[in-house]
């Protein structure tokens, strides 16, 4: 299994930029590869921006460490996904959000990585 390491400063307090990753259902709102998105109890769907329909399990929502963990579950053809959003604050009204995800096969990550990074680096900008 590999895993991918996706991280960004952001030039905002850690509490805004938590409560956008702790809305699971609105992750369209901060990341460009999700289009579309909602969230029913612990059950999130997403359409990305490609056309392709997931369904992902939400595992955690951690307020106290800002942490979410979701697997994908339905909608990609990997042998495994799954997934943590971080928040960490840095100080002086700056925080850092990192991404990790454990896919298999392995060669998918080699594909995502600068995916997700760049899209840490998009949201980061706004």
């Amino acid at each position: 299994m590999a895993s991918i390491y996706a991280e960004v400063t952001i030039n905002r307090p850690a509490d805004e930029v938590w409560a956008e990753v702790a809305d699971v259902g609105g992750i369209s709102g901060m990341l460009e590869i999700v289009s579309e998105s909602s969230a029913d109890g612990d059950v999130r769907k997403c359409t990305l921006a490609n056309g392709a329909e997931i369904k992902e399990k939400i595992l955690s929502v951690d307020p106290d460490n800002r942490r979410v963990g979701y697997t994908v579950t339905e909608g990609l053809p990997f042998e495994y996904h799954a997934a943590s959003m971080q928040v960490f604050d840095e100080g002086d009204g700056t925080s850092r959000l990192r991404w990790i995800t454990d896919v298999k096969p392995d060669a998918e990550a080699e594909r995502m990585a600068p995916m997700f990074q760049a899209d840490l680096e998009k949201y980061a900008s706004r």
